[in-house]
């Protein structure tokens, strides 16, 4: 009877060890899964993207070093929470690094930002891992800056232009008032002597009023 029980004892002792064996991986899988940094894609209008080769929509989940492609009809942004998001135009082959301090975006194609939050390093790299110091095709309104600035040239030129208008009509105003005071003042004294001239002719002959 003994000899038939302990072999049944043993077995029961390995698979209890294996079963703890199992929980305590998957624990410890689930917790690292939580305590891992995910970034979630946006895409435009929900066109779906390249994410590692594969096609990806709003609401995929974006990991570490994972790879995009975006089409030529539209852009991505990959959020990564309190780290900050990363914007990706159109036609532009990426790659997404991040962790807890810094976010790095390697730009194979195309054109990427970063834009990150208080005490997180971005940085845009180009195909060789060389920080990208000009943009030499910048997403839409990326020139928006300059594009003010010639409005505000435009807009500046109109308005001396138009003080300028203004100005000369206001003189030209003055001079008018300035003539039709003048010539009231003429016409005024005109009268006057006109006046004492009719006011003379108390006598015969009559004389001819022609001092006005």
């Amino acid at each position: 009877m003994r000899s038939n029980l302990r072999p049944a004892k043993v077995l029961s002792a390995l698979m209890l060890v294996a079963v703890v064996n199992v929980f305590v991986f998957a624990n410890g899988t689930m917790t690292a899964s939580k305590n891992a940094l995910l970034g979630k894609l946006v895409t435009t209008s929900n066109r779906p993207i390249l994410v590692n080769g594969g096609e990806a929509v709003t609401g995929s989940v974006i990991l570490s070093g994972a790879q995009l492609a975006t089409p030529a009809a539209g852009s991505a942004m990959v959020q990564l929470g309190d780290l900050g998001l990363v914007n990706i135009a159109p036609s532009s082959l990426v790659t997404v690094n991040f962790d807890s301090t810094a976010v790095t975006v390697r730009v194979a194609a195309g054109d990427a930002t970063v834009t990150t939050a208080a005490g997180v390093k971005g940085a845009v790299l180009d195909a060789a891992g060389n920080p990208r110091t000009a943009n030499p095709s910048a997403p839409a309104g990326g020139s928006s800056a300059k594009n003010w600035g010639i409005a505000g040239v435009a807009v500046g030129s109109a308005a001396f232009i138009w003080a300028i208008i203004s100005w000369n009509r206001a003189n030209n105003a003055e001079d008018d008032a300035k003539a039709a005071q003048a010539s009231a003042a003429t016409l005024a004294a005109q009268l006057a002597a006109l006046r004492t001239c009719l006011a003379g002719q108390t006598t015969s002959p009559i004389k001819l009023c022609t001092s006005f």
